[in-house]
């Protein structure tokens, strides 16, 4: 099997939205995680990691973050985006989002609208989760910033972002029920990168790097 990198195949706009968009509808969001820990280090900041997530592999990725911030001796509760009601009792947050349709999924994207000024005024990381970062490669993660995080960049300029993760995501039919289309289009991928039924492209020896520099920045 052939191995391009994603801006080789010069795919259209379209097959790059259904790419990510593949990954299921909002009301198919399953797999929610919520934890917290109360930290090792007495009076240590309080970090809330919040995600939006479809079937639960960018819950799992904040999950992983939150055990790493953990780990050092931070407070750190991992949230749900949509179940978030306050951020007085943080010292920081970390947002993730699944892509969907070329854009943040819709209750992180609230999330920033609603929590503007909030976040504009402390200590804030943003992660994604898409399956168009399978190949891991410099032209992609340029290919990647520009698609999805250039704009919620653009349309919150006040929030600056101390560290950006972009990492790819994962598919399983053996294990969700993906819709006509979606199995049109992950099959297609399956075929270009090579995967029959599964894939994750989750480098998590990569998350926890990351989450162990935004807590560096966060000490």
């Amino acid at each position: 099997m052939l191995h391009l990198p994603l801006y080789a195949w010069n795919f259209p706009p379209f097959f790059l939205w259904a790419l990510n968009d593949a990954l299921g509808p909002k009301a198919a969001a399953a797999g929610l995680i919520e934890d917290s820990c109360e930290g090792s280090v007495t009076g240590g900041k309080r970090i809330l990691v919040a995600y939006d997530t479809i079937h639960g592999s960018t819950a799992e990725v904040a999950k992983s973050i939150g055990d790493t911030l953990c780990a050092r001796g931070f407070q750190v509760d991992v949230r749900f985006v949509g179940n978030v009601t306050a951020l007085q009792d943080y010292d920081a947050v970390i947002l993730g989002s699944a892509i969907y349709e070329f854009r943040w999924l819709p209750d992180a994207m609230a999330f920033l609208k609603n929590n503007t000024a909030a976040l504009s005024a402390m200590p804030v990381a943003y992660f994604i989760v898409g399956a168009s970062l399978f190949q891991d490669t410099p032209e992609n993660r340029d290919a990647v910033k520009k698609s999805f995080i250039d704009p919620v960049l653009t349309e919150y300029p006040d929030i600056k972002p101390l560290s950006i993760g972009l990492f790819g995501g994962a598919v399983d039919f053996k294990k969700e029920q993906y819709n006509l289309f979606e199995k049109f289009v992950l099959r297609i991928l399956g075929l270009i990168v090579g995967f029959k039924d599964s894939a994750d492209w989750r480098n998590w020896e990569y998350i926890n790097s990351w989450a162990n520099e935004v807590g560096d920045q966060l000490q």
